[in-house]
């Protein structure tokens, strides 16, 4: 019996235990934009998939954070979309030459990703561009 109070006694002292939460789902919208124009798209074989690389143009020079974004998880009807996305500057800026203004992204897709697709398209605000895997 004093065991079993002494126990008791040591369970009073005993810190409350703190429960944890979920925390809140925080959505980040991306801000960032398409590129005016996708000048070309390439392909380079590499062990274990390939390396997209596209080149785009934007409106003026200075944009940047460009990315290849999934539009979707798997291919559609064989084709696996990307668009072209770049921040703007934070200030405005000169258009400068088409030359100036190019921007260059990569994306690696592995062999497994590319499964059942025959075409990877990347697209821009006024065309597309695609290149076979």
């Amino acid at each position: 019996m004093a065991l079993a109070l002494a126990g008791c006694d040591f369970l009073a002292g005993a810190p409350e235990i703190e429960r944890l939460e979920p925390a809140p789902e925080v959505f980040v919208v991306d801000q960032r934009g398409p590129v005016r124009s996708v000048r070309s798209v390439q392909r380079d074989r590499l062990p274990g998939g390939v390396v997209i690389t596209a080149v785009g143009v934007p409106a003026a020079q200075g944009y940047w954070d460009a990315e290849l974004v999934p539009l979707t998880e798997d291919p559609v009807n064989g084709e696996l979309a990307f668009e072209f996305r770049v921040a703007p500057p934070a200030l405005p800026t000169p258009p400068g030459t088409e030359r100036s203004r190019e921007v260059v992204v990569a994306r690696f897709l592995s062999d497994i990703q590319l499964q059942g697709v025959s075409r990877v398209v990347v697209t821009a605000e006024s065309n597309s561009r695609s290149v076979r895997p």
